[in-house]
């Protein structure tokens, strides 16, 4: 009883102190700022700065002296020194004075880092992790960007494979400074050396993989190191479960185990639960009247008695609207419903319709054009006012004004189409938005062609030009407001070189008055020295050509030209085919041609096909019919998000050339193979007939080419490399089309675009021939820079 008495008095006692404790703190607190507080602040002053003068702090506070005291604009205040970044506590005292109060501001600076040292690090430098981090010395120590630096060292080490490593950073003062120590355990270099699945039946590895950024270690290694990175990892686990899931298998499970092997690799094996695939049941469209429920099945990736793809919901959601779209129904509304059966893995799938009313265009209204006519940009539009609106059409204008090069390409939306509501509800109006390019470039520089070897090269090649758009004075000129707008294109140039030297003047118009009609000229003289002679061919060339149809056009093209073929040093070993067309020739000649280009992008190509054939009739001294024709398709193979498309082209050339006098065709309208553009691994004209005598390439009338090409994005589309295969050869006779003495290549290659040399490609192959015949030239390495042609 009495030990319950005195447990009694303690609890009492214990509880008054507590109580006295609260309103005693209450008490001091509320003497600091106090709502109720009134009166005139009489002094302001700052205590605990030390290297902040009082003036600074000062200046980013509202209140003054001889102003009431308002605790709301204290408050303000004490927020507008602390976002000042220089104090790591902050308060506010209040003490009465004489007819008013003083207002004190207390604060406690922020040390400034005197020495940043690193500890542990011996495989990155210091200067490098000095560089890499936020911090500065000299700057004020801020905890959070302690912590920030920590995370950035980090991500250094990971980079370079150090994927274990571990990073601890404080502060200390040493002898009166203020010392920022990073403490860094580097751990080994863990490469990832093997990528394992287990459980996947449905889809190879090799498919799996394509799913993932993460790689294996593989040669080369500065391409595909074996980096582990624990973000993009849990990312790839989720693309391959997305990706088993668009394809039927929606109960997937995806795990992984890591284990490692001498501290140096890594293995990592993935394990699915791959479940049951799933099979579309039924499938039914619902709403349609302007298309058979058929007609719109055929549309659809999704198929009755087919897996169910996840995906393909949205896909072919959209792919409906895509068709009601080009028929002008753009608001059309398409609902999907899924439904799973009771009876196993089997989905049912409907889609419902509600077509709206048909569209049509009221206005094309086109803006941002500041220096192209309107009309220019008219005539590229396979759209016009009255007709339905047609998706389709949208679509394919917006790609052709892209294509025209008249625009900003590196803006990533040179031409962007939109609608806006006309005067009728079924009535829309299409803006067509663009944004002025730099069409005009002056390039004082030159190259190097494997074929043309070292060049240089003044020009100017403008896409955009109007002859008729004269400047009003010098300073219009010079800021490119003249001779802008009509899209001609105008293309002047010097190229002299060790090889071949080229001047050329020429002007196109592509749509004379608006029309499909081309027209063009040009002036050039061409000096190409070859093993064997020297040839100088001075002409012109006018042209007039026709819009057939869609990125098809014919062109007439007249031409008159001065051959001359001079012997090398007055070689007395030269091949008779020279000896026989020394001296000067004159031709004049008319060519047939025709092309098509239905490309994703006329620069860097990944889908689409382009084709160009010609047939020329010469005569004069130069008495030829000439075919010629080549043709290449792109295939986007896949595309990895942040790294680029995979892109395969295929290209064949067929040529042939006869004399229509019963002559032998001159040598300098023979056909060649070998070098870049051609047959790699061989010189170029490295591959031919030869001159039994002089052992000199000589040319043949025949000519034929395949070439296949694998593009692998490196670093998105910047660097590439390129797998390849060539073949082809020239022959004497049309009775020589086959496959006899066929030479093949294969090899590896390299493509640069930088960004800063507009549109020049640097090109490097390694070709190594496979098949050849005796008398050809090899020729392992090519390297292209700056173009120029390689007649």
């Amino acid at each position: 009883m009495n030990f319950h008495k005195v447990l009694l008095q303690a609890a009492s006692l214990v509880a008054v102190l507590v109580m006295t404790l609260c309103f005693g703190c209450s008490g001091v607190l509320g003497a600091s700022i106090q709502d109720n507080t009134t009166g005139i602040i009489k002094k302001i002053e700052i205590k605990g700065n030390h290297r902040i003068s009082t003036a600074a702090i000062k200046s980013s506070i509202r209140v003054k002296e001889g102003d009431p005291y308002d605790p709301q604009l204290v408050s303000q205040d004490v927020d507008a020194i602390w976002s000042l970044g220089f104090f790591d506590n902050l308060e506010v005292e209040l003490e009465e004075v004489p007819a008013g109060l003083k207002l004190i501001f207390l604060v406690t600076e922020r040390a400034v880092i005197d020495e940043i040292q690193f500890q542990g690090n011996t495989k990155i430098k210091t200067k490098k992790l000095k560089r890499q981090i936020e911090i500065k010395q000299g700057d004020y120590l801020k905890q959070y960007l302690l912590k920030l630096d920590e995370d950035k060292i980090k991500e250094l080490y990971i980079k370079k494979c150090f994927n274990r490593v571990k990073v601890r950073a404080e502060s200390k003062v040493v002898e009166g400074k203020t010392v920022v120590i990073f403490t860094i355990d580097e751990g080994p270099k863990v490469r990832i050396a093997r990528i394992a699945f287990k459980g996947n039946k449905g889809f190879k590895r090799r498919k799996l993989l394509k799913q993932m950024e993460t790689r294996q270690k593989r040669f080369p290694t500065f391409i595909f190191p074996g980096r582990f990175d624990q973000r993009k990892f849990q990312s790839d686990i989720e693309k391959v479960k997305e990706f088993y899931m668009n394809n039927g298998w929606l109960d997937v499970d995806v795990g992984w185990e890591i284990t490692y092997s001498d501290d140096s690799k890594m293995y990592i094996t993935i394990h699915i639960k791959e479940g049951e695939r799933y099979y579309v049941e039924s499938l039914q469209i619902y709403g349609a009247s302007l298309f058979t429920e058929e007609e719109l099945k055929e549309k659809l990736k999704l198929k009755t008695d087919g897996p169910f793809f996840l995906d393909a919901v949205e896909k072919d959601t959209y792919q409906i609207r895509l068709t009601y779209g080009e028929q002008g129904y753009i608001t059309a509304v398409v609902k999907e419903k899924h439904t799973f059966s009771s009876e196993g893995a089997r989905v049912n799938v409907s889609f419902t319709i509600d077509e709206k009313d048909r569209h049509y265009i009221e206005k094309i209204k086109i803006i941002g054009n500041d220096k192209t006519r309107d009309n220019v940009i008219r005539r590229q539009l396979t759209f016009y006012p009255g007709e339905k609106l047609d998706t389709e059409k949208i679509r394919d204008s917006q790609r052709r004004l892209a294509n025209t090069g008249y625009f900003d390409m590196e803006s990533g939306m040179p031409a962007g189409i939109n609608f806006e509501q006309g005067s009728e509800p079924n009535k829309q109006n299409i803006l067509v938005e663009v944004k002025e390019g730099r069409t005009g470039m002056l390039r004082f520089g030159g190259g190097y062609g494997a074929n043309v070897g070292a060049f240089g090269d003044i020009s100017y090649t403008d896409r955009n030009f109007d002859v008729t758009d004269l400047p009003k004075s010098l300073n219009d000129f010079l800021q490119g407001n003249a001779f802008r707008g009509a899209g001609e294109i105008l293309t002047l140039r010097f190229s002299p070189g060790f090889q071949r030297t080229e001047i050329l003047a020429s002007l196109t118009n592509p749509s004379v008055f608006d029309s499909p009609y081309s027209a063009g000229i040009s002036l050039f003289n061409y000096l190409r020295w070859y093993r064997e002679y020297q040839q100088q061919m001075i002409g012109s060339r006018v042209s007039i050509g026709r819009e057939i149809q869609r990125d098809f056009f014919v062109r007439l093209s007249p031409e008159f030209d001065i051959i001359d073929i001079d012997r090398r040093d007055n070689r007395e070993d030269t091949p008779q085919d020279v000896l026989e067309v020394e001296g000067s020739h004159l031709k004049a000649g008319i060519t047939l041609s025709a092309n098509m280009m239905r490309t994703d992008n006329i620069f860097m190509p990944s889908k689409g096909y382009e084709g160009e054939s010609s047939l020329e009739f010469a005569g004069l001294d130069v008495d030829i019919a000439k075919y010629k024709f080549q043709a290449t398709k792109y295939n986007t193979l896949f595309e990895i998000p942040k790294w680029g498309k995979h892109v395969i082209a295929y290209s064949g050339t067929f040529g042939v050339v006869e004399s229509t006098s019963g002559a032998e065709v001159p040598i300098f309208e023979r056909f060649f193979a070998g070098g870049y553009g051609s047959i790699r691994g061989f010189e170029y004209r490295g591959v031919s007939p030869i001159d039994e005598k002089t052992g000199d390439q000589i040319g043949g009338n025949i000519l034929v080419l395949l070439n296949t090409e694998y593009l692998i994005p490196i670093y998105r589309d910047i660097i590439r490399a390129a797998v390849f295969v060539d073949s082809g050869k020239t022959d004497e006779k049309v009775s020589d089309i086959n496959f006899d003495r066929f030479r093949l290549s294969t090899g590896l290659g390299l493509r640069l675009s930088i960004p800063f040399l507009g549109r020049s490609t640097i090109s490097i192959d390694y070709g190594i021939p496979v098949i050849k015949e005796e008398g050809d030239e090899t020729q392992s390495f090519s390297f292209n820079f700056g173009g120029g042609s390689s007649f």
